[in-house]
């Protein structure tokens, strides 16, 4: 067997039965971890995280003050702490199709169900530190790739090789190059992130513009507009210190249309609804190699600020 010394590897045990846990960590610090928190709460898995104090988490997806998933989820797409490529096991009792969907859509490493044994538990943790997946990145998902082959008239970015602690950590690899490392990967992920977000915006635009051309806008639009707007919003918070700054007064424009047609969904200003089309548009040639994507860029945010003062003229007189 390889020789790895997980004596520096920080592991958080979240589970609600205080004999799991115990069993837990007496098996893992039987085979050499050292740092082992255990929690029956997920705040504490939570700040945690939050303040980077964690490399493996061995986690049941039931504790009874949070969402597993949408803690993976927020440390997959680098919404809480330092490192989205922690290593996350999950715990699961009475495991359903549904649920195991829901686990892994999230983003996690490994799912195992309960009851364990610790014996169990390590050569899953000893395959984690062998055999890591890549990881991919859609509009919706960041995680490892478990792709069998890509989906019909999907974009694919090509996996890629995410720092492992339960590696890199048995070397001499201080937390500063580490660090380093994990963000230098993270700024990877961000960029292709983006380039995602800028294909779902055209996609949906090309679903929502047409309802309203043809008058068959109803309720379940109010869902479409929900979802082009978070992903408007999650491209301007990724754009900063990116090479794709420049972006930013698009996205911005994205969000202040949107934001005016979901105020009155069934009956949005008509240009508004023009407006779309144009911005989708430019949002995608911007992450191209466009030479003229700056200009385009202002000219269609000052359209979008002209409007927006017009807006504010009208309701004041």
């Amino acid at each position: 067997m390889e020789n790895y010394s997980f004596e520096n590897i920080r592991v958080l045990v979240g589970d609600p039965n205080r004999e799991v846990r115990d069993a837990i960590r007496g098996g893992l610090y039987g085979q050499g971890f050292r740092y082992i928190m255990v929690t029956d709460r997920m705040s504490v898995v939570e700040t945690a995280v939050a303040t980077n104090k964690v490399d493996l988490m061995v986690c049941d997806t039931e504790l009874p003050d949070g969402d597993l998933y949408d803690l993976v989820h927020k440390i997959r797409h680098h919404e809480l702490g330092d490192n989205p490529f922690i290593l996350v096991t999950a715990l699961i009792t009475a495991p359903t199709p549904k649920m195991v969907k829901k686990i892994f859509d999230a983003g996690c490493d490994d799912l195992i169900q309960k009851p364990i044994s610790t014996g169990l538990l390590f050569e899953r943790v000893l395959n984690l530190a062998r055999n890591r997946k890549p990881f991919v990145v859609t509009s919706d998902y960041i995680g490892p790739d478990r792709r069998t082959e890509p989906q019909p008239g999907t974009q694919q970015n090509p996996p890629i090789d995410v720092p492992n602690p339960l590696k890199t950590k048995t070397d001499d690899t201080s937390e500063v190059d580490l660090q380093a490392e994990i963000d230098k990967v993270a700024n990877v992920l961000n960029e292709q992130k983006m380039e995602r977000h800028a294909h779902q915006i055209n996609h949906l635009v090309e679903r929502i513009v047409p309802l309203y051309e043809d008058g068959t806008a109803d309720e379940s639009i109010v869902r479409h507009l929900d979802r082009l707007l978070y992903v408007s919003e999650d491209i301007s918070r990724r754009l900063e210190g990116t090479r794709y700054h420049h972006v930013g007064e698009l996205c911005q424009s994205m969000v202040n249309v949107v934001r005016a047609v979901r105020q009155a969904p069934l009956s949005p200003d008509r240009k508004d609804i023009a407006l779309m089309p144009a911005l989708a548009q430019a949002v995608k040639c911007a992450f191209g190699p466009q030479e003229d994507v700056v200009a385009l860029s202002r000219d269609i945010s000052a359209t979008v600020e002209r409007r927006t003062a017009k807006d504010a003229h009208r309701q004041v007189a």
